[in-house]
């Protein structure tokens, strides 16, 4: 059957969303500037705006709401294991990531558009065929590229139907040979061309 917005599929015993994949910053100015009927360069300057100064704040230590978005704040890592906290020093700390914590309205603004099916067994194959080799998902990989900006593990794995671990082995070999490079940490890594 046809999937409509969001599909959910069940996977050891939990429901999981299936990415339909990531819109990029342009698509997404685009679409303020088409809703919205405002200038483009103005909707660029905004986001630009925002951008700056939150990572201005986010940089000083504080966490920064943005009303009717949510809560943005900065975790930090240790660059080698301590101890105890006599041994932490300032230069073997570094930013790990920054959160994101949904505001009620958000939350609420979101389930309300959400249509959610259950994902037809078929497009979750147990065990994907590979396509090609690795030059030939290498050049999908790089026409999804050309159109998308980024991509992630997970549509990388759906567009050369993969495996999880097999896409993360030819990401990193991407990666090592300078084809792409990688962004982010933790759940929110993409890969961008190199």
């Amino acid at each position: 059957h046809l999937l409509v917005c969001k599909c959910v599929y069940l996977y050891q015993d939990k429901t999981r969303v299936c990415s339909k994949g990531t819109i990029s910053g342009k698509e997404f100015m685009e679409r303020v500037f088409r809703e919205e009927h405002m200038p483009h360069a103005m909707v660029v300057g905004i986001v630009q705006a925002i951008t700056t100064t939150l990572g201005d704040w986010l940089a000083k230590g504080y966490t920064v709401e943005i009303e009717g978005l949510g809560f943005f704040s900065t975790t930090l890592k240790c660059t080698h294991p301590v101890m105890n906290k006599k041994e932490v020093r300032a230069e073997s700390v570094k930013m790990s990531t920054v959160k994101f914590r949904p505001g009620i309205e958000f939350k609420r603004y979101v389930a309300g558009k959400m249509e959610l099916e259950r994902a037809d067994k078929r497009f979750f194959p147990d065990k994907p065929k590979a396509m090609g080799d690795m030059v030939a998902r290498e050049k999908s990989m790089m026409d999804f590229l050309e159109a998308n900006v980024c991509i992630t593990r997970a549509e990388y794995s759906r567009l050369v139907h993969v495996t999880a671990r097999r896409a993360s082995r030819d990401l990193q070999t991407f990666i090592d040979s300078g084809v792409i490079r990688k962004r982010g940490a933790g759940r929110s890594v993409v890969y961008v061309k190199g």
